[in-house]
């Protein structure tokens, strides 16, 4: 054998190989639009057009994805990839709602969203058997915390500018009446069924173009996370900290968590009223959101408070609001603050107020 020519050959088919991928790379330029890094998520539909037209995509070109923090990172699986923003530092996800979820199993059924002074609107609700509060509430009463709705409504009449943020967002009351009303809306909820319902609702109602779904669990670090029902409350969700991928067997019994200081690209230099209803993860949330009180000028934090009436997370959430000149309110009365001394005497639910 001429080992001679036999390594000529090699060094030769080595330099064409390596001119070939140098040519490759040069060619071949990622498209870089901000806007597609918002892409609408649905892992359930593999086969969409990967070619969306940038009009689908650009009500998110707000969303400043240049500017994100450095922090840490949800463990990015085949499982999950997919479905996080291309440009964000943990695994935020929006949520596709221009697909028809109306023939999900969980739907029990659709009915008219009832607030005084509003025009009624759509919503999906449960079976009242496994959502003894907010759905039966709507199906015999056509609403849920209506009283406290108006007060928010109001709100928002008198600071036209305030965005609404619903963490936590269920099927969607305070979502509906608020985009009913013409304000834009961005909602996040760790449980799937919750925003296919909401999507039914805001597509039933020709409300889509208003509300922004983040398909997230909040917490203070990101991580995979399980669900504890309740059986007859769905809405009373709880978060399961310490889930790994592997343990997270389907996406209707797990989510993935972010920090709220992810959200600050989308939030920052605005005003807002955020709605907080995240089943005793409020303090977590706080914590993770130090950025996020510093750089968004957050008017108003509407909260559920039974949960912190009289324990050691409570104290720690009063600590965290005071320290950041918020003082607590009845929302039903925002005349006079509350007394931090009559903590347990406080509503079930309450209104921080900047």
């Amino acid at each position: 054998m001429n080992y001679s020519k036999f390594i000529k050959r090699l060094v030769f088919a080595f330099i064409l190989a390596c001119a070939t991928i140098v040519s490759l790379h040069v060619m071949y330029k990622p498209f870089l639009n901000s806007a597609l890094f918002a892409k609408y998520i649905d892992s359930s539909s593999s086969a969409k057009d990967e070619k969306q037209d940038v009009s689908e995509v650009s009500k998110y070109n707000d969303f400043n994805t240049s500017q994100v923090r450095s922090t840490p990172v949800t463990p990015r699986t085949d499982k999950y990839k997919h479905t996080c923003l291309a440009s964000f530092s943990n695994c935020v996800r929006i949520f596709d709602t221009s697909v028809d979820y109306s023939q999900v199993k969980q739907i029990h059924k659709c009915v008219s969203l009832r607030i005084p002074s509003l025009a009624n609107t759509p919503i999906c609700v449960y079976d009242p058997k496994i959502d003894i509060y907010v759905s039966k509430s709507i199906i015999t009463g056509g609403n849920w915390e209506g009283g406290n709705i108006l007060t928010v409504i109001e709100i928002l009449r008198r600071n036209p500018n305030l965005l609404f943020l619903d963490l936590g967002c269920n099927v969607g009351v305070y979502t509906l009446s608020i985009a009913k009303t013409g304000r834009k809306v961005i909602a996040l909820d760790a449980n799937r069924k919750n925003l296919e319902m909401l999507t039914t609702s805001l597509r039933k109602g020709n409300l889509t173009n208003m509300v922004t779904l983040i398909w997230n669990a909040l917490s203070d670090k990101a991580e995979t996370v399980g669900f504890k029902e309740d059986l007859r409350n769905i809405g009373g969700l709880q978060m399961l900290s310490g889930v790994s991928d592997a343990d997270a067997v389907s996406e209707e019994k797990s989510s993935v968590s972010i920090v709220l200081d992810d959200l600050v690209p989308m939030f920052r230099n605005k005003s807002l009223f955020i709605k907080m209803d995240i089943e005793t993860y409020e303090l977590k949330a706080m914590l993770g959101g130090k950025i996020f009180f510093k750089e968004v000028d957050i008017k108003f934090l509407f909260m559920e408070w039974f949960h912190h009436k009289d324990n050691d997370v409570g104290t720690r959430i009063i600590q965290f609001m005071t320290e950041r000149g918020y003082r607590p309110f009845n929302p039903l009365q925002t005349s006079f603050p509350l007394h931090i001394e009559n903590r347990k005497s406080w509503s079930g639910d309450i209104v921080w107020i900047k």
